[in-house]
């Protein structure tokens, strides 16, 4: 097919120019100008509206997609540590197979409707562990989105529970697919043993498989590794070998700047959450050393133009003079490291890409080019203007609508599981 008439506006660098696309299978075949279609070509109009490249969400956790609304705890958590015992690790432990399946059906919805094309996931269900990660996988590609999963290896389920999740995340690693690869996921330092930090390093050895791991979300984590081992966070992972090329590290808002360097050395990339750092009250994360970044969520939900605008906020709240070109920085780092997990040149729109982009039915109040489109992206774009989301050269949305999946039906099934899911938590 051919869309004609776009404006077509990509991140790395900021570019903003008239173009028609030609979509052969997954790849986006030819940019220009002006495109003659062939014999038989579909032809989509894209006049009035603007291209952009999918979005990458660098660090969720689609089981939250059942926990909005959900009563509070009964006892208020007064610090990150309690948050965690109080609400989302009874909320993990309360998941079973369909309410894994449903999470990440209506989190792949919305973040579909919402731009974002391909989600880096961290699970957890400690009582459903195996074939956890594949119920996700079925959600997402249901959907028709790309995904980088794993499951959450941590010790505060005992050992039997660690070693199942060492097992579910090797396992995946050869129900990749097109859409899907396979990550091995680390819950923090505060909660695992040098024993498992030593069996992490092996896994990740034996599949080549990158990290993803929480590091310095909070300063418990910090002060919890100087306590136990008289060193530094950072100093810990590098000492058990986990401090390597595409490991993915996510909040890191108590580390250094010095530190966020050497991981940065190492080939680390950080995953920056803004809107759950301030929902969690967990501090401001050292962005000004974040070279190797990408924007997640956390959960919150899959809109990476509301975190790109509240990671600009934050920046320019704290005082930082580029925050606009940062926050830019950020959304075009989520493309760079889809292509080191995936080995495809995302976020470019040219001949060769992945055709995954979204179209947005955006009718700029003002000028819009090259110059200015991080003002457009942080004061004008939204979801509400995502039109049509195409991921491998399928349509995911397209007029507003999914056309491989029931909206309405999975998200009556999503709160019917919700209300199971809340009962199952009260009992815990």
């Amino acid at each position: 097919m051919i869309l004609k008439g776009a404006t077509v506006a990509t991140l790395d660098p900021p570019r903003v120019e008239a173009a028609d696309l030609r979509v052969e299978g997954e790849r986006i075949v030819e940019r220009a100008p002006a495109l003659s279609p062939a014999a038989g070509e579909e032809v989509v109009d894209a006049a009035g509206r603007v291209v952009i490249p999918g979005l990458v969400n660098a660090h969720t956790h689609l089981y939250s997609a059942l926990a909005r609304g959900m009563p509070a705890p009964s006892a208020p958590p007064r610090n990150f540590v309690e948050i965690l015992e109080r609400v989302w690790w009874r909320l993990d432990r309360a998941l079973d197979a369909d309410s894994v399946y449903l999470s990440g059906l209506v989190g792949g919805i919305e973040a579909a409707l919402s731009g974002t094309t391909l989600l880096i996931d961290h699970h957890s269900s400690p009582s459903f562990i195996n074939g956890s990660l594949g119920q996700l996988r079925r959600a997402l590609e249901e959907v028709g989105l790309r995904s980088a999963l794993c499951y959450e290896v941590t010790d505060r389920n005992g050992t039997e529970g660690r070693d199942r999740g060492l097992e579910e995340n090797e396992a995946f690693q050869a129900a990749g697919s097109a859409l899907t690869r396979g990550m091995i996921g680390a819950h923090a330092s505060f909660t695992l043993s040098p024993d498992s930090l030593e069996r992490l390093k092996a896994l990740t050895e034996r599949t080549g498989a990158a990290l993803h791991m929480h590091a310095a979300e909070d300063q418990a984590d910090v002060l919890d590794c100087r306590a136990r081992y008289g060193i530094g966070l950072l100093q810990r992972l590098d000492a058990h070998g986990l401090l390597a090329a595409r490991a993915l590290l996510a909040h890191c808002v108590h580390l250094t700047e010095a530190e966020v360097a050497e991981a940065h050395a190492r080939g680390c990339w950080v995953a920056h959450n803004p809107r759950s750092n301030m929902n969690n009250a967990v501090g401001h994360a050292p962005t000004s050393a974040f070279k190797r970044a990408a924007l997640g969520t956390d959960g919150m939900d899959g809109d990476m133009l509301a975190e790109a605008r509240a990671a600009y906020l934050r920046m320019r709240d704290a005082g930082r003079g580029d925050a606009m070109a940062a926050a830019l920085e950020l959304l075009a780092g989520g493309h760079r490291l889809a292509a080191a997990l995936f080995g495809l040149p995302f976020g470019k729109l040219d001949a060769g890409a992945p055709a995954d982009l979204a179209v947005l039915a955006y009718d700029p109040p003002t000028p819009l080019h090259t110059d200015n489109l991080g003002g457009h992206l942080l004061f004008g774009m939204d979801r509400s203007h995502v039109s049509s989301v195409m991921v491998a050269g399928r349509w995911v949305v397209r007029d507003g609508r999914l056309p491989s999946v029931d909206t309405a039906a999975a998200f009556a099934r999503a709160r019917d599981a919700a209300r199971g899911l809340w009962n199952r938590m009260d009992r815990l």
